[in-house]
């Protein structure tokens, strides 16, 4: 099902924004009030993952034209996700930005993103910095992932050189990788960003994009140890004999699997930012 609010524009967007949610609705009206105020020309896609009772926003009020897409039952983000990048790809847009219920982003992200992807053809995916907070909005540190597709190729068979929710992806990357992996419930994010930089060259604007919000409830952090068996195995998917990093990739994972997570949340807080 798919209620959506209209508007009438100078010009086609070209941007669509994908925000999966469920039972979130604070956090979400969050995430859009971030997203509507930029000037970027783009459309919302909301997906309701099955939320109880189901999610019931004001599309009307928007800048910016808005989907809602409800799903009967909760199938998991990876799902939820390729629901709306169907609809997205079928309507023929050019980028998709992604984003996370709870998160916000920070000045002119879209529009920024989207010049960067215009201006630089072989490049499928763009993201950015991303200040992380705790519920109560109190800086923790600054995620400053490597910038240069050769560096953040580098990085990837270790852990994702990207923060998912900044992100913005060419759809025709898409069309040629395929969309999220469902039966990666929670590493989908990093094995789908493993084959678009493998394939493709990326990119890090060297700027604070969003600030994301670390729930501890959140997949990855309240049930970390599963996220990494599945980083690992998507790691072991993706493995490439002939690569030291994949080796040394997974080695690190398996290291991360028996050190709890508060000391390295500690330590990245000591540092005030993360690499």
């Amino acid at each position: 099902m798919v209620a959506s609010a209209d508007r009438k524009k100078d010009a086609p967007s070209r941007i669509a924004v994908l925000i999966p949610a469920f039972n979130e609705v604070d956090g979400l009206l969050k995430t859009i009030r971030s997203i509507d105020t930029q000037a970027a020309n783009f459309e919302f896609f909301i997906v309701d993952d099955g939320s109880q009772p189901a999610i019931d926003i004001d599309l009307q009020n928007l800048v910016h034209p808005a989907n809602l897409i409800r799903l009967p039952e909760n199938q998991g983000c990876a799902r939820a996700r390729n629901t709306g990048l169907q609809q997205i790809i079928e309507r023929g847009f050019d980028y998709v930005a992604l984003q996370d219920a709870g998160d916000v982003d920070i000045g002119e992200r879209l529009k920024k993103q989207a010049f960067h992807l215009d201006q630089n053809t072989d490049v499928a995916v763009v993201g950015g910095w991303g200040e992380h907070v705790d519920l109560s909005g109190r800086h923790l540190y600054i995620h400053k992932p490597p910038t240069g597709s050769r560096e953040i190729r580098a990085r990837m068979p270790f852990s994702s050189a990207f923060t998912h929710p900044a992100c913005m992806i060419r759809v025709s990357a898409l069309n040629a990788v395929g969309l999220y992996d469902p039966s990666y419930p929670n590493s989908s994010d990093y094995e789908l960003l493993l084959r678009l930089t493998q394939q493709f060259e990326s990119a890090n604007l060297p700027e604070v994009l969003i600030k994301k919000e670390n729930n501890p409830a959140s997949l990855s952090l309240g049930k970390r140890s599963r996220s990494l068996r599945y980083r690992l195995r998507a790691q072991l998917k993706h493995f490439r004999a002939w690569s030291l990093r994949s080796y040394l990739g997974v080695m690190t994972t398996l290291a991360f699997m028996v050190i709890p997570y508060r000391l390295i949340l500690a330590f990245k807080e000591k540092r005030g930012h993360a690499g």
